[in-house]
């Protein structure tokens, strides 16, 4: 007579269950191979073409990966030579001679050369509409090829930002061959090339056994897996059929607790902050635009990510990564009976009302409550407008049609949008371009950073916007994957320097 398992002496009970969990861990997918990636991305981009597209997840994919720049920022947050071997500047600052690397080819075998490296640089010029870092490149006078192998840049003014500018995913070298079809097809001269695309799926990326460093990379093929949804991405981690997972803001702590997996740090740079429209009364007066920063309490935008991934408070519109930074959070301190006070100076009555764009994220789904009853708690009113990012776009950045938007700035170093005269902003300070001219025409890197200090302090003082916390990404990785580039603020998972470690 068969008993069944309820008959069975607890003991044996105990024994087939721990059994049953041996097969299945034994039946769980393993990591990769020692030499292959599995690497989990929020979104699949519709363009790979970095030169033409500002999805970050493109960059993530091929960024130091597939595509490089003449110059490069590293692991480590530094600029370094990359298909520039050397530069010279003259004296007067306005010409910059590049020597370039010999023996670089294309993934399609075609040569680097100082007359590709015109080309893309004079391709750059010509993208108005649609490169997003063309205002990097403002002083540009000239490019030329002035023999096989050396560059000549010539700028209207001299430019200490050049070699940084260089190193934007929009400053790329590309073929005049495959330049137009990089968006499907990319082509570069990195150390991994394209081996294949499933839309809608993945892509991968194979090394490149023909690149120019001397170096080998020790992953010899990454697959960059499209994550559609959370739940997707959850339950690949419980399979263990990814190795790593890209652009991390939030995990539910059951995942954060594994001791398989690990936290890493990502450098980039994505900035939160409520933007105001400087020319729109009552925002107009920077008693106002004071009062709305002390009405802030940063402490609460941590529920935002969750909290397990703890956020870092700013104070003005420059990453905490860098060097230069200056810490400016207590310039205005939480403090509502203040921002009352600046209020009733600037007569704007009780129950004023004020509009808040906020775009279709999750930092604007819950992040604009958190605006809007922190703002009330000072006597004003918020009408939360939601919007899709054609309409943001079109609204807000090109019309300036707004009175406030809770925004998050990614871009690198981009300090110096606001010095420019049309920007969303409206901010137009004489006082802040002068120290961006000083800025730019910086002779050392410490004058560079000292000017980069003034530069947040004058926004600060202005109020111009209200700064709130960076974005806490991070990536989730398989332990003993090491390698990982933790101090870039360009959106990438490099793979040139990860490896299994045994």
């Amino acid at each position: 007579m068969d008993t069944g398992p309820q008959d069975k002496p607890q003991w044996m009970r105990w024994a087939l269950a721990v059994l049953l969990l041996c097969c299945l861990v034994g039946l769980a997918p393993a990591k990769a191979a020692s030499d292959r990636l599995r690497i989990g991305i929020p979104l699949e981009p519709a363009s790979f073409d970095i030169t033409s597209t500002s999805a970050a997840t493109a960059s993530e994919i091929t960024y130091a990966n597939v595509f490089e720049g003449l110059t490069i920022i590293d692991g480590q947050g530094q600029i370094k030579p990359r298909l520039a071997q050397s530069w010279t500047v003259s004296q007067d600052g306005k010409q910059v001679d590049m020597v370039l690397r010999r023996q670089v080819r294309y993934h399609d075998g075609k040569p680097f050369n100082a007359a590709t490296a015109a080309f893309s640089l004079q391709r750059l010029l010509q993208m108005k509409n649609t490169n997003a870092y063309l205002e990097w490149f403002d002083k540009l006078v000239s490019v030329e090829a002035v023999d096989e192998y050396l560059l000549r840049i010539r700028l209207s003014e001299p430019d200490a930002l050049l070699s940084y500018a260089l190193a934007m995913p929009g400053a790329v070298m590309v073929h005049p061959d495959s330049a137009a079809s990089n968006a499907g097809t990319p082509v570069g001269t990195g150390p991994y090339q394209v081996e294949k695309w499933t839309k809608g799926k993945s892509i991968t990326l194979l090394r490149n056994e023909q690149w120019w460093d001397s170096k080998k990379p020790a992953i010899r093929m990454a697959d960059f897996l499209f994550m559609s949804s959370a739940a997707e991405t959850e339950n690949m981690l419980a399979e263990g059929r990814i190795d790593a997972l890209s652009s991390v803001t939030r995990l539910t702590a059951s995942f954060m607790a594994r001791t398989d997996y690990v936290m890493g740090q990502r450098g980039v740079e994505g900035k939160l902050l409520i933007a105001m429209n400087n020319a729109r009364a009552p925002l107009n007066d920077i008693r106002v635009r004071r009062a709305i920063n002390h009405a802030l309490d940063r402490s609460r935008y941590q529920n935002i990510y969750g909290g397990s991934i703890e956020v870092l408070p700013i104070g003005s519109h420059f990453s905490p990564h860098h060097r230069a930074y200056v810490d400016l959070v207590q310039r205005y301190p939480y403090d509502p009976a203040q921002a009352k006070a600046l209020l009733a100076q600037a007569q704007v009555a009780p129950g004023t009302s004020l509009r808040l764009a906020v775009p279709p994220t999750d930092y604007g789904r819950y992040g604009s409550l958190i605006v809007a009853a922190q703002l009330e708690a000072i006597g004003l009113q918020v009408e939360i407008i939601r919007m899709d990012w054609p309409t943001w776009l079109d609204q807000v950045m090109k019309r300036k049609d707004y009175d406030l938007s809770l925004i998050m700035h990614v871009e690198p170093m981009d300090i110096g949008i606001y010095a420019r005269d049309d920007y969303y902003f409206q901010y137009n300070n004489r006082v802040f371009k002068k120290i961006w001219e000083k800025l730019r025409a910086s002779a050392s890197p410490q004058e560079l950073d000292d000017w980069l200090g003034q530069a947040q302090r004058q926004l600060a003082e202005d109020a111009v916007n209200a700064f709130i916390v960076v974005r806490p990404e991070r990536n989730f990785m398989r332990k003993g994957l090491v390698g990982m580039w933790s101090q870039c603020p360009i959106p990438t998972f490099a793979l040139e320097d990860l490896r299994w470690q045994n």
